[in-house]
């Protein structure tokens, strides 16, 4: 931007020098928002509640063509549920009033693994029983041997594997794959759980820590939402959803090996990703900072 001063002499303005301004033609305040939420076409695979945690899988745009695809892929999904014995909420919510209470003392580690291996023989039966399939034929034996059936039945949940990792009472932690599940029956589940015990319990803490082939390894944290980290992570989980989608009768959790995860996160670079510190102050129309010589 020139800088113009008047003539000592004839007082015709003169250019006599250069200074730099910002240019606020991108301001929101002057040009308005570039982009408008109805430009972006975004759909959950799995909702989840707000206080619920972890690993969320979104389709964007033509994507969201493919989610009822996917939904019929029944996905097998991890989820780790901190609980406590002994209180009981309003609608068994994460955050709510406490509206009963019951003792626990009697209740032991050997008890509760008992009753999940009970529990997990029911839902073993279950789920032959949604695919159709007798539980005592040979197609059973041939299913059961190389993985899960696959129910034919959906928004039916079952529950594959339930597993104690943490025994402190009245704070307990269990380690479930399931599918077809949301998160009241997650809650209600571990109510239920207690009720067979003798007592009651509430749910602390629910967290996702694998839907389907995608894991943490795949997720992308809010400090990386850039345009080339999203477009890589696109393609990457694009390869993903490619070989884990079957039409047969077997779903199986398929861990990072079988899926080659460290050969596609290498290969788009994401494993490369540097956390950048964050300006806090950071306006999207860029800032310029003067410095200023003190003088004694």
């Amino acid at each position: 931007m020139p800088i113009v001063q008047p003539h000592p002499v004839t007082q015709a303005p003169i250019v006599v020098g250069m200074q730099t301004q910002l240019d606020y033609t991108q301001h929101p305040l002057m040009s308005g928002r570039l982009f408008h939420p109805n430009d972006f076409e975004v759909e959950e695979l799995h909702y989840s509640e707000p206080t619920t945690s972890g690993v969320c899988l979104f389709a964007i745009g033509t994507g969201c063509e493919e989610i009822e695809n996917i939904k019929e892929q029944t996905w097998i999904n991890e989820y780790v549920v901190d609980a406590e014995l002994g209180k009981e909420k309003h609608e068994n919510n994460i955050i709510g009033k406490v509206t009963g209470e019951a003792v626990y003392d009697h209740v032991t580690e050997h008890k509760m693994q008992k009753l999940l291996s009970r529990i997990q023989a029911q839902f073993k039966r279950a789920s032959f029983e949604l695919m159709n399939v007798d539980p005592q034929s040979q197609e059973a034996f041939e299913i059961a041997r190389k993985g899960a059936p696959r129910p034919k039945v959906l928004d039916n949940p079952v529950v594959y594997n339930m597993e104690l990792i943490r025994f402190m009472p009245p704070y307990f932690s269990l380690r479930l794959n399931v599918t077809s599940e949301n998160d009241p029956f997650l809650r209600g589940f571990i109510r239920e759980l207690a009720l067979g015990l003798g007592t009651t319990s509430c749910t602390r803490r629910l967290r996702r820590h694998r839907l389907g082939p995608f894991g943490t390894e795949h997720a992308l944290l809010e400090k990386q939402f850039h345009l080339p980290i999203i477009l890589k992570n696109i393609l990457m989980c694009n390869q993903v959803i490619k070989k884990s989608c079957t039409d047969g009768p077997i779903v199986k959790p398929r861990n990072q090996e079988d899926m080659e995860m460290n050969a596609l996160i290498s290969q788009y670079g994401l494993d490369k990703i540097e956390d950048e510190e964050e300006d806090c102050l950071r306006i999207p129309w860029g800032r310029e900072y003067t410095t200023v010589n003190k003088t004694s």
